[in-house]
């Protein structure tokens, strides 16, 4: 048995002409080149087709605002005194509104104020807001248990002496019970 040499038997040799050769080669880069036009013009198209929804969109939107500018700016000139000055009156209201709005007291600090009121053998467990409303004074109501009469009477007293409230009432009632008396204050709040 004879051994073939290993790179001859890998070796690929031509026999055919030089000429026809590059005939073969030019063929073959022209069928390439064919294939490649061929695939870019699919995805030219394709992303064409992809890009037609949002063309659509941004047309429709654009419209949309064209229309709405027609509209504010025939609105703006078909203003007359009479519309302009019951507008201006709205706006004022409004504005009063939010004047008096500032000037509230905000619930949070309220709550945060009546917690930081000293009250041993009260147990709070619940507040219910009520804000200023067209000159009616804001109100909070607090619940919970005392552990004892005395020390409701005083975490009363000590509500009613506090900065933010008019005053804090009580149902008489309430003291009927000798130990662990579930109350509702009312906390009328100062301006």
């Amino acid at each position: 048995m004879t051994q073939s040499n290993p790179t001859m038997r890998n070796e690929l040799t031509n026999l055919l002409p030089p000429k026809r050769q590059r005939a073969l080669l030019r063929d073959y880069f022209l069928r390439l080149g064919a294939i490649g036009v061929v695939l870019l013009g699919v995805l030219i198209f394709s992303a064409t087709l992809l890009l037609v929804p949002t063309y659509l969109f941004l047309v429709d939107s654009a419209h949309a605002k064209e229309t709405r500018l027609a509209a504010t700016e025939s609105t703006i000139s078909s203003l007359n005194d009479s519309g302009l000055s019951v507008r201006l009156a709205a706006l004022t209201s409004d504005a009063a509104a939010l004047t008096a709005l500032a000037n509230t007291p905000s619930a949070s600090g309220v709550i945060r104020s009546i917690l930081a009121i000293s009250r041993p053998d009260v147990t709070l467990s619940g507040f219910t807001y009520t804000p200023t409303v067209a000159g009616t004074q804001g109100t909070i109501a607090v619940s919970g248990i005392a552990a004892t009469r005395d020390a409701l009477r005083n975490y009363q007293l000590a509500l009613q002496g506090a900065a933010f409230a008019i005053s804090a009432t009580l149902p008489v009632s309430t003291y009927a019970m000798g130990a662990n008396i579930a109350f509702t204050i009312t906390v009328t709040l100062a301006p």
